[in-house]
């Protein structure tokens, strides 16, 4: 079966926008992309909210972490309050979807690792 060309993407990308270009560019129905990308986001979530980092390779990396309790200040009225420790999340970019992105490789950008014995090409 012959993969359809890679669908140009001209505007921002929401979860919409997101699933009808998978969908045209993998030739899929709309529904099933609509699953794998929900159940996909789904996995991310219940990995953070677990406190588990995930890293896709060449992509980059959502980290978890634990911040500790400190002091700050009310901007409205300078009162000082307390933050709790709580988790939160960070994500670190991948050097080669940096890359991707610093030279603005649109037409050619893609995080697929280059197939054996291409020499890195």
């Amino acid at each position: 079966m012959k993969k359809p060309a890679r669908t140009r993407i001209t505007a921002p990308l929401n979860t919409t926008s997101l699933i009808e270009t998978v969908a045209a560019d993998t030739g899929m129905p709309r529904e099933d992309v609509h699953e794998v990308v929900m159940s996909t986001f789904d996995v991310v979530a219940r990995a953070m909210a677990s406190g588990h980092n995930v890293a896709v390779t060449n992509f980059g990396t959502w980290i978890s972490y634990r911040t500790n309790k400190r002091k700050a200040r009310n901007p409205q009225n300078g009162a000082s309050v307390t933050v709790p420790a709580h988790q939160t999340m960070k994500f670190r970019t991948s050097r080669r979807l940096a890359g991707l992105v610093r030279r603005r490789a649109s037409a050619t950008a893609s995080i697929r690792k280059a197939p054996k014995g291409s020499g890195g090409q």
